[in-house]
């Protein structure tokens, strides 16, 4: 039985040897593989940089503005790529510090004009509701009165026009 054990023990030792040698060798391939691609991409960077002044010579001939603004981009791509000194950091920090304390009154007129605009906004929709009512209830008494007028016009017109008919419809004298 201890044999078996012995046996059992050993063939996991060496099967944990085995996959630790396999994983040893594709974390090294891996690694490689990487530092491969980085080597890669650092030598098409360097190409890419050597070729940069003529591609921008070429491309700015005849155009000084183009040419200032590859230039801001070149020293704003350079300055991004230097570490921040000391003094930088420093003053970011206290700028970071300080910025909520400057924040603060700004974050509170913000506010209070959102809540001016919010009432002024209400009271605006609130006066133009009322004037639309107003508006409405005033072309409704207007279409009233004309209707009214209207409705006058057309009865004395049917009387008039009854009063012909019964005029043209009697006997006249002197015929017949």
């Amino acid at each position: 039985m201890r044999e078996r054990v012995m046996g059992t023990a050993s063939y996991t030792a060496q099967g944990v040897k085995d996959t630790a040698r396999t994983t040893a060798g594709s974390v090294q391939e891996g690694t490689e593989q990487a530092a491969g691609t980085a080597r890669d991409m650092a030598d098409q960077a360097g190409e890419a940089l050597r070729q940069a002044p003529d591609q921008a010579m070429r491309g700015t001939q005849g155009n000084p503005m183009a040419a200032g603004l590859i230039a801001f981009g070149a020293g704003l791509l350079a300055s991004s790529l230097l570490p921040a000194s000391e003094v930088e950091q420093e003053k970011a920090a206290d700028l970071m510090s300080r910025g909520g304390e400057a924040l603060e009154p700004v974050k509170e007129a913000a506010l209070e004009s959102a809540q001016h605009l919010k009432e002024g906004a209400r009271e605006a929709a609130q006066g133009a509701a009322q004037q639309v009512k107003d508006t409405a209830a005033e072309a409704a008494r207007i279409t009233q009165d004309e209707a009214r007028d209207q409705a006058a016009q057309v009865t004395d017109q049917a009387r008039e026009s009854g009063r012909q008919v019964a005029d043209e419809a009697r006997p006249q004298p002197g015929s017949g």
